[in-house]
């Protein structure tokens, strides 16, 4: 790898991580590690759509696979781009791609395609939610973020806040493993037993993708500032000096299994797959807390054991402090009706709960966070004691926790502690109404710290039009597939 970390030499059992929360400088790492990788380049995504952010990292990666570097792509076929382009990028010497869990019939119209996944639901609906980039088997990227414009501040209309983990060391073995372990899967499919056989050579498909992700102008990408929201300096600077300035701790990574939420039994074991050890391992650590627990995630649905659970740290003194999203800065808005249930058990148990606002993302730090434009939240973090950090992709729904596979890094760094936890105070204390309930156990919106205005007595932001229509849906969708 010509990107090397400054590991010290007394620490060897140590990794090394740095926090990228913007994503213009997350876009910028995965793009100069492509451009340095010597060996192996190995990819696993839940998402990865064929527009400006997707095509650019194809072609690099079609740049790394002709000077000989091996090339794995894993992406989820929910989300998958189209069969042409990644036939067309298959075709390149050095490069594979795999889809996980295909759908059946997936090269038919889309009405049958929709009636076989009514015939093979309990199957299809299990999906790779995890998201990892590996280089050469020594530096990894984790977290929050698919490969998607909105992802990386470069849609026009709206952009997520996120949050990823750079990862160097002895801890990016393991998650190699379990890039293989999803790779030799017997639900990764090569794409040429799924894809339709193409009719083109290999010599025209190589053409093809060549119009294909070169066909459009890819936009002027947002840089990365001198300094981060962190006030860290850039990251550019170091990957294109070949020499990265990391935090070294001890560090574990976690991933689910790949059979995980398939109703199937070991016939030997006569085990099933429906534990998710990501996590598990989240609420072991958040069960172990001593002072104050930070629980970032986008779409949250704790159901009543969830709630329990909040109350019992509570009570011994634990301050529990949740963002999420709110209805106007979701962009699921029936998961979002599912945790309005329990927002006023949530409060009587004793968590601070902020919602995030779009309103207020142009205030200058959110803006460092989120880029010229903002959506919603899709960070999925927590912070215990500000010392242990899980970054990861597991939301706190009832999806995550029977369904889909998830995968998560976990920090032991006081440092890192600090720089999560601030991140986390910023979108909170900034960027999101804090709630509080009246004598009559009624919701009220506060506005953010240091604006001025009343407290909202109904979901501040969000239309008429779709707080109705979320009454009627809501009641329609089973909260357990949410």
């Amino acid at each position: 790898m010509a990107v090397a970390a400054d590991q010290p030499t007394h620490e060897k059992l140590l990794s090394g991580f740095r926090l990228l929360p913007s994503g213009p400088a997350a876009l910028t790492a995965r793009l100069e590690l492509v451009r340095r990788a010597e060996r192996s380049l190995d990819l696993q995504y839940f998402m990865f759509r064929g527009d400006q952010t997707g095509l650019e990292l194809l072609r690099l990666l079609r740049d790394a696979a002709a000077r000989g570097v091996r090339v794995r792509l894993l992406i989820d076929d929910l989300y998958a781009p189209s069969d042409e382009l990644l036939l067309s990028f298959s075709a390149h010497d050095n490069v594979e791609v795999r889809l996980f869990n295909p759908f059946a019939l997936r090269n038919a119209g889309l009405g049958v395609r929709f009636a076989t996944s009514l015939l093979y639901f309990e199957q299809l609906n299990h999906r790779m939610h995890n998201k990892l980039f590996l280089a050469d088997g020594v530096i990894a990227i984790t977290g929050g973020r698919n490969i998607a414009d909105e992802y990386f501040s470069r849609s026009q209309s709206a952009n997520f806040v996120d949050l990823d983990v750079l990862a160097a060391g002895p801890i990016v073995a393991s998650m190699s493993g379990s890039f293989d372990a999803y790779w030799n899967s017997e639900l990764a499919y090569p794409l040429s037993s799924v894809a339709a056989k193409p009719a083109q050579s290999a010599e025209a498909l190589r053409r093809r993708f060549d119009m294909l992700a070169g066909a459009a102008v890819a936009p002027e990408r947002a840089l990365p500032e001198e300094t981060d929201v962190l006030g860290r300096s850039s990251l550019e600077p170091e990957l294109r000096q070949g020499r990265l300035r990391l935090l070294w701790s001890a560090g574990e990574s976690f991933a689910d299994s790949p059979q995980k939420g398939i109703r199937v039994r070991d016939r030997q074991e006569g085990q099933s797959y429906g534990q998710s050890a990501v996590r598990l391992n989240a609420v072991a650590l958040m069960r172990a807390a001593k002072s104050e627990i930070i629980l970032t995630s986008p779409y949250l649905v704790p159901g009543l054991a969830g709630v329990g659970f909040v109350k019992d740290l509570t009570r011994r003194g634990v301050t529990v402090r949740i963002l999420t999203n709110s209805l106007a800065s979701t962009d699921q808005p029936l998961v979002h009706g599912a945790y309005g249930r329990y927002r006023v058990a949530l409060l009587q148990a004793g968590a601070d709960l902020y919602e995030l606002s779009p309103k207020w993302i142009g205030r200058e730090n959110q803006r460092r966070i989120f880029g010229s434009s903002a959506g919603g939240l899709h960070t999925k973090s927590l912070v215990i004691d500000k010392e242990t950090v899980v970054v990861g992709s597991m939301n706190f729904d009832p999806r995550s926790n029977h369904f889909n596979t998830e995968s998560s890094i976990v920090i032991r760094s006081p440092e890192l502690g600090l720089e999560a936890a601030q991140l986390a105070r910023i979108s909170s204390l900034e960027g999101a109404h804090r709630l509080h309930l009246t004598e009559d156990n009624r919701l009220n919106w506060a506005e953010p710290v240091a604006t001025e205005g009343l407290p909202h007595t109904s979901e501040p932001e969000a239309s008429l039009w779709l707080r109705i229509w979320l009454r009627i849906l809501a009641v329609l969708a089973p909260e357990s597939l949410l």
